[in-house]
């Protein structure tokens, strides 16, 4: 089994202050539909957010399901920060990381992942979808969690960065595809606009 994360510490600026993990998804928000996503392949979920308040009252009625929220030791540096947090208290050896932002998360893919992560005996397995590599949707190793607090001490606060210092392996559509895998899972949304053209194309 794997942790689950969820990054929800952005500001939401480009959303218009809107917190994107609250925005409806066919009749439920992206928070929701995650948890119950990443509940088919995790043991516990981890929701990284600097406001609890809001976001603690909308775990409470998520049935059968472990979630705990954490808050960044490092206060709005980027998604490096919440996977630092996460990495302090995850109980799994591999950690399934995404962004709040990401309506079309799978369980199926992850659970690929985490296996071909096993497997090579590497620090993470990260997709690469049409040439561009997606860290968030990432599966790492609980043990990079000491790297991260090293960049971050640094003030190296690059996702991108970290993969720099891991022995990491891609894996891009015609692996997933092969698996019988959708790619779709890589999917955000950081803009209103981003937001209404994912809505008028929703996969049936």
């Amino acid at each position: 089994m794997m942790t689950g994360v969820i990054l929800a510490g952005g500001l939401n600026r480009r959303m218009g202050g809107k917190h994107k993990a609250l925005l409806p998804v066919q009749g439920e928000t992206i928070l929701l539909r995650q948890l119950k996503e990443m509940s088919r392949g995790c043991e516990q979920i981890i929701v990284v957010t600097n406001d609890i308040e809001t976001l603690q009252p909308l775990l409470v009625g998520v049935k059968d399901i472990d979630v705990q929220c954490v808050s960044d030791h490092y206060i709005q540096k980027g998604p490096l920060s919440g996977i630092h947090a996460a990495l302090k208290v995850a109980s799994a050896s591999h950690v399934w990381v995404v962004g709040c932002d990401m309506p079309f998360i799978s369980a199926d893919a992850a659970k690929v992942m985490a296996e071909l992560c096993r497997e090579s005996n590497v620090d993470a397995v990260i997709p690469e979808i049409e040439g561009r590599l997606h860290p968030l949707h990432g599966i790492y190793v609980r043990e990079v969690g000491p790297e991260t607090e090293l960049l971050l001490g640094q003030q190296n606060y690059r996702l991108m960065g970290l993969l720099e210092h891991l022995d990491w392996q891609s894996v891009d559509e015609h692996y997933l595809v092969q698996r019988g895998l959708r790619t779709n899972f890589v999917t955000n949304i950081n803009t209103p606009e981003e937001y209404e053209c994912m809505l008028e194309n929703l996969p049936l």
